[in-house]
């Protein structure tokens, strides 16, 4: 499960690895370990095979290979891969779903709310 684009990884938290908290970071992110709390960038987060999200996340995208529960705000797009297994209420223009993908919550499909909301994190440097 690969970022798009040529960005380099910028954060990891590997298995057995659990932060709990705000996390903010500039550019793309992977957690194979487990986050709870709220994840906040302008650019990507990608959760691994592995990787746990609970919480707020408020991403440009976000890519799911894992779990996520709670809610997912992404100004451009949410990627479930099959296999991933998500409970949340997901804000987003533009939702992809494999095959094989869990999802059970709320999508909102609505551009303008999605950039009001994720104006608040940090910028790309």
């Amino acid at each position: 499960m690969m970022a798009r684009g040529a960005e380099s990884l910028n954060g990891f938290v590997d298995s057995g690895c659990t932060i709990r908290g705000e996390l903010e970071f500039s550019s793309y992110f992977r957690v194979d370990g487990r986050i709870e709390g709220t994840v906040r960038s302008r650019s990507e987060l990608v959760v691994g095979e592995g990787g746990v999200v609970e919480g707020e996340v408020e991403v440009a995208r976000c890519i799911v290979g894992g779990e996520v529960r709670g809610t997912i705000r992404a100004a451009e797009q949410v990627l479930l891969h099959a296999g991933a297994k998500v409970w949340a209420d997901i804000h987003t223009p533009a939702l992809v779903m494999e095959d094989g993908a869990f999802l059970e919550g709320s999508v909102t499909m609505d551009s303008q709310e999605v950039k009001k909301n994720t104006n608040k994190a940090p910028s790309a440097s």
